[in-house]
């Protein structure tokens, strides 16, 4: 993987990231995060651009991921091959966390719905982004 190949995939995962974070998290399960006030911060211009350099960042450290580990279990062009590893990257690092979390957190069922099913999307997309880029 060359350099430019690494910041474009590191770019490219990021802002997908804070796509699928906004449509899910931010429009479409929003409603729910109403229903547990207490629970939240306020939101503000600062907030959201932590979170946005943050998806920056995660995209680098997915990236750097792929390139050292994922890339030997996925096969080159194969997007199947991306989803599943995406799949089993949400598995092991988020899934049983986030219901840990839920436990002890006061989310809304409905919420925490919208975010497993966000960050399942993201790894799945992030996954066969840093795929295209590695093998191109």
């Amino acid at each position: 993987m060359s350099v430019i190949h690494f910041i474009l995939s590191s770019v490219c995962i990021g802002i997908a990231n804070t796509a699928i974070e906004w449509l899910f998290i931010g429009f479409l399960f929003h409603k729910y995060q109403a229903l547990t006030p207490q629970t939240w911060r306020t939101e503000n211009s600062a907030s959201y651009a932590y979170s946005t350099l943050l998806s920056l960042l995660f995209g680098i450290i997915f990236t750097f991921f792929y390139w050292k580990i994922g890339s030997r279990y996925v096969m080159s062009g194969d997007i199947w091959s991306a989803c599943k590893f995406g799949l089993i990257c949400f598995a092991c690092f988020t899934f049983i966390s986030e219901l840990g979390n839920a436990i002890y957190i006061n989310y809304d069922k409905k919420f925490l719905a919208g975010k497993l099913i966000a960050t399942c999307l993201s790894y799945v997309v992030e996954a066969v982004i840093a795929e295209h880029f590695y093998s191109a």
